[in-house]
């Protein structure tokens, strides 16, 4: 999800934050890719992804303030603030060991043109 990588000028390492600021990360960000999903939680959520793999992605704060949701198969482990329900990122089903980080978490981003794709979770059954 996160598409191809953009010349080395643009490679930067943003910090996003729940709206209560008490989770805090950073990532590498590569490319102004994001793909929005329309399954059932994605679009009750209005996440824009943008997947890293785990080892661009840092959580600065919030470790403890972080709940996880799953449902369906169990695999992707969505997660959010637990004090002011923000969801910041999650371990989607297709990849559980990457990263999708919310880029509307990203206050440098929210004006930014970001590329955006669209990903079929409603209809989408690659995994039992």
């Amino acid at each position: 999800m996160g598409g191809k990588a953009a010349p080395a000028e643009a490679v930067a390492w943003p910090q996003g934050r729940c709206h209560c600021g008490a989770v805090r990360f950073e990532f590498l960000l590569a490319s102004h890719q994001g793909v929005s999903c329309n399954c059932s939680y994605c679009v009750r959520k209005a996440a824009l992804h943008h997947r890293v793999p785990a080892g661009n992605f840092r959580l600065l704060a919030g470790a403890q303030q972080l709940s996880s949701y799953r449902f369906g198969t169990m695999r992707a482990r969505h997660l959010f603030c637990s004090m002011c329900g923000i969801h910041t990122h999650c371990h989607p089903r297709s990849a559980p060991e990457e990263v999708n980080v919310n880029l509307h978490c990203v206050d440098a981003l929210l004006d930014a043109h970001i590329e955006l794709s669209l990903h079929d979770g409603r209809g989408w059954t690659a995994l039992p």
